[in-house]
């Protein structure tokens, strides 16, 4: 590994945050908030941009396309509030929470290119949003954290939340909350940064000395980086996807912005790979495990391997694999809106899955597309779509009436409804089933989860209601 220095810029006050943005175009701003009340602007070789008042009150910020409309927000941890700002100044999001912000980072986690929003309390909480303000997870750590950054670990391009700790403990967390991985960086840190080169992750750590500390993902020392005085904050950031070369920002108590290039020199171990391969598998068995005991029905963590209750072992996904429920739902919700933003169509995705899941939701309309699955295109942030390939017979009137007498037969005692059952039945086509079932979830007006070709009610879901949102949306795809 070499590691070459670039610039070193005095600052008129200590800098307290930096932050990394790197744009589509390729181009790169770091950011960075002083007790000068100045935001400033640099680019990667260190050359002043720009520069603007700024209250020192913002805790930390990051920089991300928020709304997804290829305009940049300000996002900012102010005492015990978030903050977003649009590009015009206006705000966006202001959310109060319980505890002061310490930490926060921006980035687009599944592909629906508004970027979700990660933060770190004074109280060891963690929280990660959807960018929509809806909170997509919340987990409480073990120790104050330092700092929390958004980045693709498993290489699967749905990124991960690393959460660093004083203590000096890493954790890896998938996109909805669940441990990956944990490692020991020492004894104590103050400043933390994630390398992500193409195929390999490295950490960078800083406490009150004067030496930074770089580690491979296995917790092994691999290089040491002296600096000028004690780090106060760090950012890093990788030119384009395939770059060997990668940039180091570090602010430190003199009242100075470090510029370094790092250059990757040697490849992965073997060992490295072996242990992203793990994390790889982990996440996959955690989002394909139950979140309900098949024995009990009692609510479980994928996390554990048995259940808590009744000690059964928890089953995987095998009949219906996640990765056909999301092209499902996809087709789903994109034949009743067919000029849909990704973003929207993003939030009614979300609603669909029965149990947490690893997507990318452009990746994931291109494979459709290419695959014929359904006819359409990405026009810049929105998805298209056009004439049907596979259409499918539209149920008649008398099928459908038949739907609700047959319903409240099928659930009798139980809140479990068969799909497979009610096409029986009634002779409406399990397809057109299960899409208005998906249609209807997306929509939240019906409370329940698909599994496999169950539909499980949820204990606050009327069976008079539920039949009616279902007989009336059945309608709609009558001739």
């Amino acid at each position: 590994m070499k590691i070459r220095s670039v610039a070193s810029v005095p600052t008129s006050a200590n800098v307290y945050s930096v932050y990394v943005r790197q744009r589509k175009d390729a181009s790169t701003q770091i950011f960075s908030l002083d007790y000068g009340d100045r935001l400033r602007v640099f680019d990667a070789k260190g050359m002043l941009r720009s520069a603007r008042k700024w209250s020192s009150k913002v805790r930390c910020i990051a920089v991300a396309d928020i709304e997804g409309e290829g305009k940049d927000s300000l996002v900012g941890g102010v005492g015990k509030k978030i903050l977003v700002v649009d590009h015009r100044g206006s705000p966006v999001w202001n959310i109060r929470l319980e505890s002061n912000i310490v930490a926060c980072d921006a980035r687009d986690i599944d592909g629906d290119d508004a970027a979700e929003v990660v933060v770190a309390l004074q109280n060891n909480r963690v929280i990660l949003y959807n960018d929509d303000k809806d909170t997509i997870f919340t987990k409480t750590m073990r120790d104050p954290v330092a700092d929390v950054w958004l980045e693709d670990i498993t290489k699967d391009t749905e990124l991960e939340v690393v959460v660093a700790e004083m203590s000096g403990l890493i954790t890896v967390l998938t996109a909805a909350g669940y441990q990956l991985k944990e490692l020991q960086l020492g004894s104590r840190l103050s400043v933390f940064a994630v390398l992500s080169f193409s195929d390999r992750i490295l950490f960078i750590t800083g406490d009150q000395s004067l030496t930074l500390r770089i580690w491979d993902i296995d917790g092994n020392e691999i290089a040491r980086l002296d600096v000028d005085d004690t780090p106060r904050a760090m950012a890093t950031g990788i030119p384009d996807d395939i770059a060997d070369v990668a940039f180091l920002v570090v602010s430190t108590k003199n009242r100075k912005l470090s510029f370094w290039e790092v250059q990757e020199s040697g490849k992965v171990t073997r060992t490295e790979k072996v242990i992203l391969q793990q994390i790889g598998s982990t996440k996959t068995v955690l989002y394909r495990r139950a979140i309900k005991c098949g024995n009990c029905g009692a609510p479980t963590s994928p996390e554990a391997s048995t259940c808590s209750s009744c000690g059964a072992q928890l089953e995987m996904i095998e009949e219906y694999v996640i990765e056909e429920y999301i092209q499902e739902s996809i087709d789903s919700i994109t034949s009743k809106h067919n000029r849909i933003k990704l973003k929207e169509l993003d939030r009614i995705l979300r609603r669909t899955l029965p149990r947490p899941a690893a997507y990318n939701l452009r990746r994931s309309l291109q494979a459709m597309i290419q695959s014929d699955v359904i006819d359409g295109h990405i026009d810049g942030n929105t998805f298209v779509r056009t004439e049907d390939k596979k259409k499918i017979p539209s149920p008649s009137r008398e099928n459908i009436q038949r739907v609700k007498g047959t319903l409240r037969e099928l659930l009798r005692g139980t809140d479990t409804l068969s799909v497979r059952s009610l096409e029986k039945e009634t002779g409406v086509n399990r397809r057109i089933l299960r899409r208005t079932l998906i249609i209807l979830l997306g929509e939240g007006t019906i409370q329940g989860s698909l599994s496999g070709d169950d539909f499980i009610l949820q204990k606050n879901q009327d069976i008079n209601d539920f039949e009616k949102k279902l007989v009336d949306e059945l309608s709609t795809w009558s001739n």
